[in-house]
């Protein structure tokens, strides 16, 4: 009987590598930076490393032009195409699959001209995985696939974090528009 069931699976169970729902898209939201981006940054950094440099403290400075370093590395490289895939065992994005039970739930975003859907995991890091949407998507099609899987959120929980970067980007503007 038992070999009866291994050889002839049931219909009612699912192909785990079935890709319900798959779409190529940039890697990350891109914006290009204007010219004042990249001043206000040095300033900043100009800055803090002066104040720095009188308390004696050279390594600290080291790390200020690191950071600074790193701002403009993210902020100037242009995404690349990946690939993201829905499966019945989890969501692949750019070739890592993240199981359903590594997830929380999940809802959607606009940052710039893009779409975002973004997921909460169970994960200590990453906290969140975002993927960019295709134009040609829907909301509601996505919806209808992946909750069955996972809680949808119109509006999602923000963090002590989350609310302290809004605050702060919206006192300290890095760039006109």
């Amino acid at each position: 009987m038992a070999d009866t069931f291994q050889n002839n699976p049931s219909k009612t169970q699912e192909d785990l590598n079935e890709v319900l729902l798959s779409w190529k898209s940039p890697s990350h939201p891109f914006h290009k930076r204007n010219r004042v981006f990249y001043q206000t940054v040095a300033a900043i950094t100009l800055l803090c490393a002066v104040i720095v440099f009188f308390l004696h403290e050279f390594m600290l400075i080291a790390v200020i032009l690191s950071i600074a370093f790193v701002v403009y590395a993210i902020t100037s490289v242009q995404p690349v195409e990946v690939e993201h895939k829905v499966m019945p065992i989890g969501f692949e994005n750019a070739g890592r699959i993240y199981r359903w039970a590594e997830l929380y739930a999940f809802w959607f975003e606009k940052k710039w001209e893009y779409k975002l859907i973004v997921f909460q995991t169970r994960l200590p890091f990453p906290g969140k995985i975002s993927a960019v949407l295709s134009p040609e998507m829907t909301e509601e099609e996505i919806k209808k696939i992946i909750g069955k899987y996972l809680l949808y959120l119109d509006k999602p929980l923000k963090s002590i974090t989350d609310h302290f970067s809004d605050w702060l980007s919206n006192k300290i503007p890095m760039e006109t528009t």
